[in-house]
């Protein structure tokens, strides 16, 4: 119950603690206490991960406290980026690195019921790197490049980790083929006959995928055992419980006794 009240008013003091921190920044208030200033706060990013990392290792269970343990991280690492005079869209891009870390340590702690976690770490590196790679790459064409590329490259990785997700072949395809598009745009007169036929991939991929064998291997066959009928089963408890033969020491009258054949009780 204490831990409950604890996280209902940790919250909101964090977000209004950042709000203000960060309002104070843009008009300009803090800046006569740079970068002391953010390097303390830096300091107070790694503590607050260090708490939540804490909490995981206390109760593995809360995965959940792994992401915003990356995310201080994160934003330690782009306090310490900006007092030396980085680009400011490279901070963004740690940003995104530190979020894709998160859901990667999440997808490391159950690889088979949190696959998703790979594909949102996935997306929000190669958006990372779309950021990132803007500071030098000043044509659009090659900023899509990189991001339907590594969109792709993301989808083959889940179907390279994980065989029973072959559908991730069919969105990781369509955006290679983008890709390619991409790139072989405004290439001389070599590369249109690729231009006019790549619908033809489209229907190679679905003989692909038709003609795919989607056998189980033995290792993922599930071996099924067939119980015994009931009168069966009745008949061989009832064999094991009765004796073979009936020991003739049993069947002899002493002097003086008689025997008396009991009734069944069903009768």
């Amino acid at each position: 119950m204490a831990d409950l009240r604890l996280r209902t008013w940790l919250w909101p003091l964090i977000l209004m603690s950042s709000g203000v921190l960060l309002l104070l920044f843009e008009f300009g208030l803090l800046s006569p206490y740079t970068p002391q200033l953010q390097y303390i706060l830096a300091v107070l990013a790694v503590f607050g991960a260090m708490l939540f990392f804490g909490g995981f290792a206390r109760n593995p269970a809360e995965w959940w406290r792994v992401l915003p343990g990356w995310t201080f991280l994160a934003l330690a690492v782009l306090l310490l980026l900006s007092t030396i005079g980085i680009d400011q869209r490279w901070l963004g891009a740690t940003v995104f690195a530190g979020l894709a870390l998160g859901f990667t340590h999440i997808y490391l702690t159950n690889r088979n019921s949190r696959w998703w976690a790979l594909l949102t770490a996935g997306f929000l590196l190669v958006f990372g790197l779309v950021i990132g790679f803007s500071a030098w790459l000043n044509q659009v064409e090659w900023m899509a490049l990189v991001l339907f590329g590594g969109s792709g490259a993301v989808f083959f990785l889940l179907f390279l980790l994980h065989r029973r997700q072959w559908w991730a072949v069919l969105p990781g395809g369509i955006l290679w083929i983008f890709a390619v598009l991409l790139a072989v745009r405004g290439a001389d007169a070599l590369m249109a006959p690729l231009l006019r036929w790549w619908p033809a991939l489209l229907i190679v991929a679905s003989l692909v995928i038709a003609f795919w064998p989607r056998g189980a291997s033995q290792s993922e066959r599930l071996e099924v055992h067939h119980a015994p009928p009931r009168r069966q089963r009745n008949n061989a408890s009832t064999k094991q419980s009765l004796p073979s033969t009936i020991p003739q020491d049993s069947m002899k009258q002493t002097p003086g006794s008689t025997i008396e054949v009991l009734p069944d009780p069903d009768e």
